[in-house]
């Protein structure tokens, strides 16, 4: 990895831990603040992406272990494929 995709996975990090941390305190001018600046390129998103999600395993994997935490995303993928589907998907928010 050279210097310049360290400084870029660097940036990347801490742009996911502020986004996750804003999300936390109910912040989403923040939150889109931190979105706008990690949208600047193609690579800055999907560094972001990467980022964003190597913090949500960790969190998930210290919080549920390993396996508990494959299968709670493996619940929030199936849950949430099935409500992208659902012809009323309101009425599960009831």
């Amino acid at each position: 990895m050279s210097t310049l995709e360290r400084r870029l996975a660097a940036k990347a990090n801490q742009r996911a831990a502020a986004f996750v941390r804003f999300q936390m305190l109910g912040d989403p001018e923040a939150m889109h603040v931190v979105l706008s600046e990690a949208g600047e390129s193609d690579h800055a998103r999907l560094a972001f992406v990467t980022a964003l999600a190597s913090i949500a395993a960790s969190a998930a994997t210290t919080a549920l272990g390993r396996d508990g935490a494959l299968d709670y995303l493996q619940n929030v993928a199936t849950s949430s494929a099935a409500l992208s589907e659902a012809e009323d998907i309101d009425r599960y928010f009831d």
